[in-house]
């Protein structure tokens, strides 16, 4: 039996029924399924496999009480993913309310960019390059993309609807596949979901590949280097890993839009509406240093915005190398600073820290984690997806108990 146990939920129906999956952190390999993500299911496990020292888990509630009341002895360890991503929520929370410092911070950005372009003009960019204009319609192309978009989602919109109808009036799910024409999974998903919404893609919490190697790229622009794979091999040589679509794509967005203002990429960080409240939360995520120059710049610019965004993000960043160094025993200091600061959703985030004390600080001490058990969760599905979703709890549980 196991001495190291992680527990995590699974997807039996997505978004419908969930199953847990418990694993041998020791020997790297699962243990059991069980057929709910209950408190009494796991307490039940645990009681009758006596043993368990350390049980590694996320923050769900169910799993505390379940690993209190079957292990009250085991030591609770909190996941540190989830404890991070617990603080990126809050922050996210305190930003979107300061959507205005947001915005002067960007302004301050751009007129510090303005003011170093008009000590060092540019001449523009030329307008004809391998005897062809310059992406000359942009403006028509996205609205082509867009109305596509638009049109696609429209028709999705109206294969719902007809699937909705057609259940209404007792049709079974292959009878409506047939007659709409879309597949069953499709289907079951008009059935339990709501109508399709347009999928925006975003990476604005994301960073670019290509960003660390910009300023490089942009002085080479202005040396005259033009060709994107002699710079994607310049780059290479310096370490870049990544193919060369990135730099083709960037050097067309330059010759397209020209370079932007004082050398520095565009991001959202310098755009007049200013970035996402997200996109600054993974700001103050990220590391220090791997953060740019303009990152670095707008963090510092928005810290003397508001007084409550310089208290947010010094309390997260102390909170950051608390879990990047293992150093548990200072988590009670930082919670009694967060409880006296002024920021009201890390208030509660402190509160709800200190209500699961315990585990936190084993969280933040003990190496253990819920990053193995993650794995076998992905392995899991994959699993589930060779039986073409339709194996039931108990074929599932003997083809991951054997293949482990």
């Amino acid at each position: 039996m196991p001495t190291v146990l992680g527990v995590d939920d699974w997807a039996i129906h997505k978004g419908l029924t969930y199953g847990t999956i418990l694993v041998d952190l020791e020997r790297h390999r699962p243990v059991d399924l069980l057929p709910d993500r209950s408190s009494a299911s796991l307490a039940a496990w645990l009681r009758a496999h006596p043993g368990v020292a350390v049980i590694a888990r996320d923050r769900a509630g169910a799993y505390a009480e379940g690993a209190r009341d079957g292990a009250p002895d085991a030591v609770q360890v909190a996941d540190r993913w989830h404890l991070v991503d617990n603080l990126a929520d809050a922050l996210e929370v305190v930003l979107r309310a300061k959507g205005a410092c947001l915005k002067a911070a960007a302004a301050a950005l751009i007129a510090q960019a303005t003011a170093k372009e008009a000590e060092h003009p540019r001449s523009p960019p030329d307008e004809v390059y391998q005897d062809k204009r310059r992406h000359p319609h942009p403006e028509r192309w996205r609205e082509r993309q867009a109305a596509a978009a638009e049109a696609g989602v429209a028709r999705r919109r109206a294969n719902y609807e007809r699937a909705r109808a057609l259940h209404a009036n007792g049709a079974c799910v292959a009878q409506i596949a047939r007659t709409v024409g879309i597949s069953r999974m499709t289907v079951y998903r008009y059935l339990r979901e709501g109508p399709p919404q347009r999928k925006r893609h975003s990476v604005h919490g994301r960073q670019r590949v290509l960003e660390p190697w910009e300023p490089y790229l942009l002085r080479r622009w202005e040396e005259g280097c033009r060709m994107a794979t002699r710079l994607w091999r310049e780059i290479q040589a310096q370490g870049f890993a990544h193919s060369l679509s990135n730099v083709q794509r960037f050097v067309a967005q330059v010759r397209r839009e020209g370079p932007p203002p004082a050398g520095r990429p565009r991001t959202a960080l310098t755009k007049p509406e200013g970035p996402p409240p997200r996109h600054v939360a993974a700001l103050v995520l990220r590391r220090p240093e791997r953060r740019t120059e303009a990152q670095r710049a707008y963090l510092t610019q928005l810290r003397t915005e508001d007084a409550a965004i310089a208290t947010a993000v010094d309390l997260a960043e102390a909170f950051l190398v608390m879990v990047r160094r293992w150093e548990g025993a200072r988590l009670l200091a930082w919670l009694e600073r967060a409880e006296a600061s002024d920021v009201d959703e890390l208030k509660r985030f402190a509160g709800r820290l200190r209500e699961d004390r315990d585990a936190v600080q084993a969280g933040l001490t003990l190496r253990h984690s819920n990053g193995q058990t993650e794995g076998q969760v992905t392995r899991l599905k994959l699993v589930k997806r060779l039986g073409y979703g339709r194996a039931n709890l108990d074929l599932l549980r003997k083809r991951v108990l054997r293949a482990a």
